[in-house]
């Protein structure tokens, strides 16, 4: 059962307070004034709310007013009388009660006198009422069917049965008892004001719930603090708690349980809150549990605990959790997620993390509180922006401070924004400080040390800091503080926290300095504070952060820091730094600007050692230094750097080695191929190594990266390095370069690799020699290469997702990739045929639709006929599994059947109330100044959905600067995070926005110049225009909805072709594969337009069509001159003739692109004939047999009509040289004038359109 209604407003419309407690559905001269008018007295002498449709207002719509009323009921009451059926008003009232029984209203059936088969069946006087109702709307017989169906279905709902075999006072008694204890005798619990983003996240709820089924379920609800537990505990209780024998929500928990009264208190409530009755007669919080559990056990119930951060808490209320009756459903919200994961054994668990509001909500919640409205003031919207990035999705934070700026002026929010980024608003922190304070003093210190220090390292890294500062394994501690949702660990296993809470951590870090006098964690990043330049106050210090915006010389003072673990230094430069703290286990320090460390340092104790781009050198006073507990060493872009020395010795536990950018290094010691904790060797760039470790025994080994580098090795070091890579078998990850290698055959032995990067496989024309079978490889990539075919991937690499390939020229075979395939990135791969191949694979991958039009979602009764023939799925005409796919290409041409194409970097379309899958392209020119050469560097292009003017960003990927132009296609499901939560109205605008992000526009330019959607859109056809002209076309919608098309896309597709470059000589037509692909050609000139439109049953010559533009092609198509009309044809005959033999070609143009197969010309010809037959019929005209007098245009000359070879090879110059000998025509009787003044003024129309256009 689905928890929540309808998601077509902004706000939840599950939470709307219901109108009425019964809605009573009768037939009026059965019941009106007897059974029903006695039942709606009795219920309304109880206190309930009821609504019988004599209370209507007159000179209103009743339908509608019944509707509303039904939707506003919490129960309804049916009764079904002798003549109930007889009455098309109360069949539809049953229709939409059944409705709203899907969305969890109450339905109680009264078999008031009639039997429940006689209404199951439609028997008596249901069935002859029934059987009038067939006669009447015998145009409609679906409204019937659902009628009778809703009948069956009401007749299987328990409810009751009276045969005036008992008084019927006592009858409505039993009613009335059943709606007032088990229906309606339970409290609602407000929730709140805006419900915002409710919707989404009961939906995911409810699938954890499922309460139709018979188990017991407990649910945890967990979350950051003010994410909005509580409200979605709120909304499920007034939601479900109908459905259970008893329920009860209690409040504030953790707070309510600090004292024994307090528990006494909650178990009184739960007692009474579910029985209704009662006393609890015993005393003493122990004694009571087992009175709860021996009165409650045989109840369904529900019950929510809102609030608890221990378990006593729950036991003190529930016990051991292994006592409730089948059915029963316990909801407990709490910041931290495993605190129950001991009750597992009891019940079924289930664990659901509320998210943060997206952008959309965000706005829209803040806006409520703010401004009263869903949508920012024009003056106020970039202040909306920054409040909403200020709470990061935390609806508390939302609320709080948009109720303060309700009717503040824009100077009030300003000043406001200025603070809040400055001082954590004091009710937001309270908030936010509850979970911290449940923590103990060690975790509290480790929370406080992210928050300042740690945010964004790695989670092992912290480990091992934090274990080398406290002495003990702080892994326990870490993972209590991501179970209270104080910090949270990404897929790449790096922690982070919410900005709001770093703020409460730096706040609490800056109170406890102010109260004890004493700093412990130092923050500077506007200017150095005067703390450092004083004598006293500093042995507190734990740990220091100078980042200061700008380049700044200054000394540093660090020698009295004793207690100093962490130093972090970011534009400072120190000319003379003579002491360093022996206690350090963090030193980083970007850009460091002496050649070596202070001689007075002993690195005892250090743990991470980071100075990117710095002057160090590792020279002789480094070697004498033992880093027995350095574990992580960087020393990226160091430029003064010549010799790894032998770190076997001077740090043996070392575990991540980065050295990418040191283009000075040369040696490498031979003992660094047998260091036994290494995890992480990073080489790349290194392009002058000529000295190399022969003997790699790297056994803990699970990323190296040799990439751009080892060129300069000397022969035997080079094959040495490639014998001994095959004993690497705890690699995961191997960056290398294959430069003047010819056998690279031991990385096939590499079998746990997931990711594999080949670089300069210059001597490799098979990359069969490199690949084995790599059963767990996921990332395969192959640059500057000059192999010609890649193996059988989908056989060697079965769990591949993401390919590749740039800068390999001479590839022209890619086979067949495997079905778990995601991302291909081909932008080097320059054969034609490996392109269409990718993008036939992409188009099975996707289920793509290639015929997809303007229009597609409102085609009203033949969509399912149309969507049919596409093999559409419920995604509204694509058919994939996945939620999305990528493919690069070097083309910068959109394929033309996308539907919605334009110049620049957006593009607007129009969709329904469900969002559409679908597919975008984006035509990316990447462009050097002035000669420059392209650096090997990357750039960022993000794509942005803007919705009924919210905007939020959809996906983002980067690209190596050293392409050219190229084609980049993602594919966007239903299924998409993004779109799942999406709340959409009856219809909604749409668009796509592209941005580039280039951190090197100095020497390139980055353009984007064209992008395309293809979607099924609610749009009218693409050109308005001509859409009004061909709306009264007699012939088949979809020959409209092509001409439309081809109207729309006529000249920009010949300005395309025009444009493109001379060198990309791949953009030939697809068919013939001989001219470049063009409208015109595709129509008149390529072979097999010239034998089709020959081959069919008029045998024309399409060359007798002067035409030098597409433009002037169709001209001649809608008013053809009389010297292209055999005897007796028409005009109207001729353009339709003509449109349907355009549509057959364009689409065997798009086949041959997207699924690399082509028919053959007889194909071809067949159908244009036959579909043209089928447009006759529909027209309600018949084809003739007899032959007409035969001329020029229309020949087919008799000893020619069966040698030509119209075969799928197709002779060119058989095709090309057929001359005609006089003209002859195969051809029926001319349509009449029902076809010929609709076409004749879509002639004439169309016509003027192309006088504008």
């Amino acid at each position: 059962m689905a928890l929540s209604t309808t998601r077509g407003t902004s706000s939840s419309s599950f939470t709307q307070q219901c109108r009425y407690d019964v809605f009573l559905s009768f037939r009026g001269e059965d019941t009106r004034n007897g059974f029903t008018s006695h039942l709606n007295g009795i219920l309304r002498h109880n206190g309930i709310n009821t609504f019988m449709d004599d209370e209507l207002p007159r000179g209103e719509k009743i339908s509608a007013e019944l509707l509303e009323a039904i939707e506003s009921s919490k129960i309804s009451i049916i009764v079904f009388s002798k003549n109930y059926a007889s009455s098309t008003w109360c069949l539809d009232e049953l229709v939409k009660i059944l409705e709203c029984k899907n969305n969890g209203q109450v339905v109680l059936p009264i078999f008031y006198k009639v039997d429940p088969s006689d209404v199951r069946n439609q028997q008596e006087k249901f069935g002859e009422a029934l059987a009038k109702h067939e006669k009447k709307f015998k145009d409609n017989k679906e409204k019937v069917q659902r009628w009778r169906a809703a009948l069956n279905e009401a007749s299987h709902i328990s409810g009751w049965h009276y045969k005036n075999d008992r008084p019927q006072f006592r009858f409505i008694e039993e009613i009335l008892e059943e709606i007032l204890s088990a229906k309606l005798n339970r409290t609602q619990v407000f929730v709140v004001k805006y419900p915002v983003g409710i919707d989404s996240r009961i939906e995911e709820i409810s699938c954890l719930l499922d309460i139709e089924s018979n188990d017991v379920r407990m649910l945890v609800i967990h979350g950051l603090p003010g994410i909005g537990k509580t409200t979605i505990a709120k909304v499920i209780f007034n939601l479900i708690a109908y459905r259970f024998e008893g329920s009860s929500f209690l409040e504030d928990v953790r707070e309510n349980s600090k004292t024994n009264d307090g528990v006494l208190q909650l178990q009184k409530a739960l007692y009474y809150e579910i029985l209704r009755a009662g006393k609890l007669k015993v005393h003493g919080i122990s004694k009571r549990i087992n009175e709860i559990m021996e009165k409650l056990r045989y109840k369904k119930i529900l019950l929510i605990l809102d609030d608890v951060d221990k378990l006593d808490q729950v036991e003190n209320l529930l016990g051991k959790c292994n006592w409730f009756a089948s059915g029963s459903r316990i909801i407990i919200t709490t910041r931290e997620k495993k605190l129950l994961s001991t009750l597992q054994e009891d019940c079924h668990l289930f664990y659901y993390k509320v998210k943060e509001l997206d952008e959309c909500e965000s706005r829209e919640l803040f806006c409520q509180h703010a401004l009263k409205r869903n949508k920012p003031i024009e003056d106020y919207s970039e202040l909306v922006h920054q409040f909403i990035g200020y709470a990061k999705g935390l609806p508390l934070v939302l609320k709080i401070i948009g109720s303060d700026l309700y009717e503040k002026n824009l100077r009030c929010w300003k000043s406001a924004l200025d603070k809040y980024k400055r001082i954590p608003n004091s009710n937001i922190q309270e908030v936010l400080k509850i979970s911290y304070d449940g923590l103990d003093q060690i975790q509290r210190d480790i929370f406080l040390d992210v928050a300042c220090f740690f945010k964004g390292f790695y989670k092992n890294l912290v480990v091992d800091i934090l274990q080398s500062s406290n002495f003990h394994d702080p892994y326990y501690d870490i993972e209590k503080l991501i179970d209270k949702s104080l910090i949270v660990i990404t897929k790449d296993d790096k922690l982070l926290m919410h900005d709001l809470i770093q703020q409460m951590g730096l706040e609490i870090a800056r109170q406890e300095s102010e109260v004890s006098k004493k700093y412990r964690r130092l923050l500077c990043y506007e200017d150095a504070p005067e703390v450092l330049n004083e004598d006293t106050g500093l042995d507190e210090i734990r740990g220091i952060t100078l980042s200061l915006p700008h380049p700044r010389k200054m000394q540093l003072n660090l020698e009295k820091m004793k207690s100093l673990k962490y130093l972090t230094i970011r534009n400072v430069i120190c000319e003379d730094l003579k002491y360093l703290p022996n206690g350090l286990r963090l030193l980083d320090w970007n850009k460091f600007p002496l050649s070596s460390l202070p001689s007075t340092y002993e690195p005892t104790n250090l743990v991470v050692l980071n100075m990117q781009r710095s002057h160090i050198e590792l020279d002789e006073h480094f070697k004498r230094c033992r880093f027995e507990t350095l574990k992580y060493m960087n020393f990226d872009y160091c430029k003064n750097i010549t010799k790894l020395p032998d770190l076997s010795v001077i740090s043996p536990n070392i575990k991540e080695v980065r050295l990418y950018g040191c283009i000075n290094l040369v040696e490498v010691h031979q003992s660094n191929g047998l260091l036994e904790e290494l995890e992480f060797w990073d080489l790349g760039r290194c392009q002058n190594i000529r000295i190399f470790p022969r003997n790699l025994r790297l056994k803990s080994l699970e990323t190296f990266y040799f990439d751009w580098c080892g060129s300069l090795l000397q022969r035997t070091e080079r094959l040495a390095l490639l014998s001994s890579i095959g004993y690497l078998i705890s690699l995961h990850t191997l960056r290398i370069s294959l430069k003047n290698v010819k056998d690279s055959s031991n990385i096939s032995n590499l079998q746990n690799l997931r990711r594999l990067f080949l670089y300069d496989c210059e001597n490799c024309t098979k990359a069969r020699c490199t690949f084995g079978c790599f059963p767990k490889l996921q990332y395969l990539g192959i640059c500057n290469s000059n192999i010609t075919t890649l193996p059988d991937i989908a056989h060697r690499c079965p769990k591949l997702k993401t390919l590749w390939i740039h800068h390999c020229r001479n590839l022209w075979e890619i086979p067949r990739l495997p079905p778990c395939i995601r991302n291909v990135f081909a932008i080097g791969c320059e054969n034609s045929r490996c392109r269409r191949r990718l993008f036939s694979q992409l188009g099975d991958a996707i289920g793509l639709p290639r015929n997809l039009v303007c229009g597609y979602s409102n085609m009203g009764s033949s969509h399912q006929e149309f969507g049919s023939e596409l093999g559409s799925s419920s995604e509204l005409g694509f058919a994939s599994k996945w939620s999305s796919y990528v493919l690069a290409l070097p083309v910068t041409t959109i394929p033309k059947w996308f539907n919605h194409q334009s110049h620049g970097s957006s593009i607007s379309f129009s969709v329904g109330q469900k969002f559409p899958s679908f597919a975008l392209c984006v035509a990316l020119n990447i462009k050097r100044k002035d000669n420059v050469p392209l650096v090997s560097q990357v750039f960022h292009c993000s794509i942005y959905l803007l919705i009924n003017g919210f905007e939020e960003r959809l996906t983002r990927c980067r690209f190596p600067l050293d392409s050219l132009n190229f084609m980049w296609f993602r594919y966007v499901s239903v299924r998409h995070k993004l779109l799942k939560h999406i709340i959409l109205g009856d219809r909604n605008d749409v668009t796509v926005r592209c941005e580039i992000s280039n951190d090197y526009s100095k020497t390139v330019e980055i353009t984007i110049r064209r992008c395309g959607v293809h979607v099924a859109c609610m749009c009218p056809p693409r050109n308005s225009a001509t859409d009004k002209v061909l709306k009264e076309a007699s012939f088949d919608e979809r020959l409209k909805l092509f001409l439309s098309r081809v109207f729309a896309e006529a000249l920009p597709f010949e300005r395309e072709m025009v444009g493109c470059s001379e060198t990309q000589n791949a953009n030939l037509c697809p068919l013939c594969e001989i001219a470049g692909d063009s409208a015109l050609h595709l129509f008149q000139r390529c072979p097999y337009a010239k034998g089709m439109w020959y081959g069919g049953r008029w045998g024309f010559r399409i060359e007798m069509i002067q035409a030098k533009s597409i433009k002037e092609f169709i001209e001649q198509i809608v008013d053809p001159p009389k010297e292209l009309l055999a005897e007796r044809v028409t005009k109207d005959e001729f353009t339709l003739y003509a449109v349907v033999a355009m549509k057959i070609l364009w689409d065997a143009r798009v086949k041959a692109v997207v699924s690399e197969t082509k028919e053959s010309i007889n194909q071809l010809a067949h159908r244009l004939n036959t579909q043209y037959d089928s447009n006759l019929r529909s027209l309600g005209t018949t084809r003739g047999t007899k032959e007409q007098k035969r001329e020029n245009a229309w020949t087919k000359p008799p000893d020619q009509l069966v040698k030509l070879n119209f075969d799928a090879s197709c002779d060119q110059n058989n095709v090309r040289n057929q001359e005609g000998n006089g003209r002859a025509i195969r051809r029926g009787r001319s349509l009449y004038s029902k076809m010929g003044n609709a076409i004749g003024k879509m002639r004439r129309d169309l016509n003027k359109l192309w006088k504008r256009v």
